[in-house]
Parts: structure tokens; sequence; C-alpha cells
């Protein structure tokens, strides 16, 4: 184990020397559970041996925790590695085993191809369906929603109320400059629609639910064009995202790359269009978290200048088509563009809290220490 600037072979070495033993007992875990505890060893252990040293100014005692965290994040990366590939839909072993454990990605054929929504959700078939049905849509003047603005704010998208057949209009109206997405993240498609299409889909996915031992916490219904971008960002969930027509890509960064994205607290605002004009409102408790963490850097337009760490980031992009799966492991970060006419559904399973996500968010927390 190499410890860069600080030096700290012996108490690593011993702390290394007991993992090994645990990990060639619990094989399921040993990359991400050895990364992370690399990781919080090693910063922790700077930051007791050099804790503000006599003559060293906060300038250079951030440096020296930032290179910490490149240095262990750099190994931790290689550690996990960020391959998504293509597989048959797997046995709950093979999923249990092979992706769910290691916390690693991958596209998923053969899984939903006898679901009858591949066949009917054509516009003709979900307006009559779901016409004058009210949903909670998200609005937006760029398609961004759940986004930084002007590198000072994140800002949701507006919640607007309206009829399935109001929403159409409104997605296919090629005069029409807002941006509309269902995307409503609330188990919309089990709470709100309920079996005006839940017959269409399964109501969870088999093989996930006896690899984890449980069913989905929500299911939800996503459908928009090409103007709406997921930024980026990560869940606490097991995430099965099912296309059902269009085409998905998903920039992905696995959780070893936190070091080199920037996370950074926000004010939150919410978008509200009054009077013809897109304005921002600052967001009461309760609606939500007044301040929020979230990825500062875009991923389609990094500025390797203010975000030279950025650089570092192991990215994987995967296109998921019609009748595929993404497996997003939980805490992984993602970005979403999709096609035209894009109809999926999604799954989410609750993820294990456990020394992964311990690890993960006492990272995020050095991190902000150093900005």
């Amino acid at each position: 184990v190499k410890v860069r600037p600080l030096c700290f072979d012996k108490i690593i070495a011993a702390n290394v020397k007991s993992i090994d033993l645990f990990s060639r007992a619990c094989k399921a875990v040993v990359k991400i559970s050895r990364a992370g505890v690399f990781v919080l060893l090693s910063v922790l252990m700077a930051m007791a041996s050099e804790a503000a040293p006599e003559g060293m100014g906060a300038v250079q005692w951030k440096q020296t925790l930032t290179d910490q965290l490149v240095n262990l994040g750099m190994e931790a990366q290689d550690l996990a590695g960020s391959f998504c590939p293509r597989v048959v839909k797997p046995t709950a072993l093979e999923f249990l085993r092979n992706f769910v454990l290691p916390n690693r990605p991958c596209v998923i054929t053969g899984a939903i191809e006898d679901w009858p929504a591949r066949r009917q959700w054509t516009n003709e078939y979900l307006a009559d369906k779901l016409g004058d049905l009210k949903l909670s849509v998200n609005v937006t003047p760029n398609g961004r929603g759940d986004a930084i603005l002007d590198e000072t704010f994140f800002v949701m998208p507006e919640e607007r109320q309206m009829t399935f057949a109001q929403f159409l209009t409104e997605l296919y109206n090629d005069n029409q400059e807002d941006v509309f997405y269902l995307s409503h993240q609330n188990d919309n498609l089990r709470c709100q629609i309920g079996q005006a299409l839940m017959s269409d889909v399964s109501p969870s996915i088999p093989f996930v639910d006896e690899a984890l031992g449980y069913g989905p916490d929500a299911v939800n219904l996503w459908m928009g064009d090409a103007k709406s971008v997921t930024t980026l960002h990560k869940d606490h969930y097991e995430n099965l995202y099912a296309v059902i027509r269009g085409e998905k890509k998903f920039t992905l960064y696995p959780p070893t790359s936190l070091p080199f994205l920037y996370p950074k607290s926000y004010q939150t605002r919410k978008y509200c269009k009054e009077g013809g004009a897109w304005k921002t409102f600052e967001v009461d408790k309760d609606q939500g978290e007044a301040i929020k963490s979230w990825i500062s850097v875009n991923p389609n337009a990094p500025d390797y200048d203010k975000y030279p760490l950025f650089q570092l980031a192991s990215k994987t992009q995967v296109r998921v088509r019609p009748g595929e799966m993404l497996y997003l492991p939980s805490m992984w970060f993602h970005q979403v563009e999709q096609s035209d006419d894009t109809v999926a559904v999604n799954y989410w399973y609750d993820m294990v809290y456990g020394d992964r996500y311990a690890y993960h968010k006492t990272i995020e927390n050095i991190i902000h220490l150093t900005q």
C-alpha cells in the first residue's frame, strides 16, 4: 500500500493483514470494503498525525488532505473498476454474487421482453388508459431539473398538475419552449397510476426480489424527450431501470470517484413560472432540503481549470435500448440523457446501510473540509 505524501506503512500493514483475513472469509465484499477502509484509515491517520502541525497553515493543511484523498481515490477506483457488461437475465445467485455484492453495474437483456408494455405502450394506448388522470409533471425552462444554476444554487423543477392528455400535448408541441418531463419519483406508477398500467409490467423484478430478500420501495414511470437531462448525482437505492421504448444514455462514475467529483453544498431553490416568466424562489424546510449537497461538474462540458481533479474520475457510458434493463448499484453517480419519445419504468430497492455507506459519507465530509 502506497500512501502519499505521508507514510504509515507499519500501521496500514497491520490493518491490511486483518482486512485480508476478513476478505478471504467474505469474498463478496473484498473490493469495495477494502477500498473504503484504505481511504478511511489513511485520511484519519493523516489527520491524527499531522493535524494542525506547527508551521503549517490552513491552505497547506487542506492540500495535504486533498493529496491523501486523490492518492487513495485512485487506488480505490483501481480496485473497484467501472466496467458495465451486458448479460442475459441472471439467476438470483448470479445477480447477487456478480453485481450486487461487488457494487458493479450491468445491462440486463431478456428480462422484460414478455411484458405487455413492450408491445402495447403507444401514445394512443397510454392516452386511452390515462387521458383524464391528473399527474404531477416536472417542468423547467431548460430541461435541467435538480441541477446547479449559475454555479450558485441547486434548483428543483416546478411540479405542475395536469392530465396525462395535457402532458402529451405539451410534450409533442414543437412550439413549446418549456420542457415537460413525467419523472415524479414518488412511486408514481403504483400510487398515482395504479392498475391502469401496472398490469402491463411486472410488479417487481423476481430475481432481484430473491437476491435481496425484499421487494421494491418504489416503481416509477418516466416519459420525456431529448431536452430532459438528469444531472450527475447518486441515489441510496439499488436501481433497476427498464427501457420500454426510446433509448437512455447513462454516464456513470463509481462511488470511489467521489474525491474527483467536487461535491458542494448549495442553497436550494425551485423553479416557478409566473406571468409568462421563469423565476426561482427559496425552498421552505417543509418543501425539501434548504441546503443540498450536489456534484458541481457538468460531465458534458467540464471546466478543467476550475475542476482539475475531474480528469481523474473513472467514467463509463452505457446506452440502454428498448427491452433492456440497467442495474445501477446504490451510490453510483449517474447523469441520464435520452432520445426523443422515451418511456421507461424503474424499480428502487432499498440499499443496505453498512460500512460502504459509512466510508462514503466520511469521505464526503472530509472533502467538504478541504473546500
